[in-house]
């Protein structure tokens, strides 16, 4: 019986994944992982390695009753490698209004915080930078 019990757990903790969570801001969202597309989350399950995350910028603003201001970027690329199963929170400056959202869809940068990640502070690239660097890391590769 004991040997039983034994199986049983040892089958129970491998069949469980290694895991960490990320967490957005309310108007970040993902869009992909690795190339393939999630549903517009604002939190994600994501396994220990090297990642290429796609981001977007969505939100509403309003000035007043009449003037709503909908605000949404292009796709924001973050190279990512998670190296262990912890929980992380994404944080950006304060963007209360939709000038702060230009600014930071110009500009973004994001700042990761969990148990061994304190402040670090990363730039999202957007498609055209990405671009540049894959063919820089390519033509890094051909001369060797």
């Amino acid at each position: 019986m004991k040997k039983f019990i034994a199986i049983s757990l040892l089958s129970l903790v491998s069949s469980v994944s290694m895991a960490a969570t990320i967490s957005l801001p309310d108007y970040l969202i993902f869009t992909a992982v690795d190339g393939k597309p999630v549903s517009n989350k604002s939190q994600l399950e994501i396994s220990p390695g090297q990642h290429l995350i796609e981001l977007q910028f969505y939100e509403l603003y309003s000035s007043g009753a009449d003037d709503t201001n909908f605000i949404k970027s292009d796709a924001l690329y973050w190279s990512f490698n998670l190296s262990r199963d912890e929980d992380i929170k994404v944080y950006t400056k304060e963007i209360l209004s939709s000038k702060n959202a230009k600014n930071f869809i110009k500009s973004p940068f994001i700042t990761l915080e969990s148990a061994t990640i304190k402040g670090e502070t990363v730039k999202l690239v957007n498609h055209e930078e990405l671009m540049a660097i894959i063919m820089k890391q390519h033509s890094k590769m051909m001369q060797q």
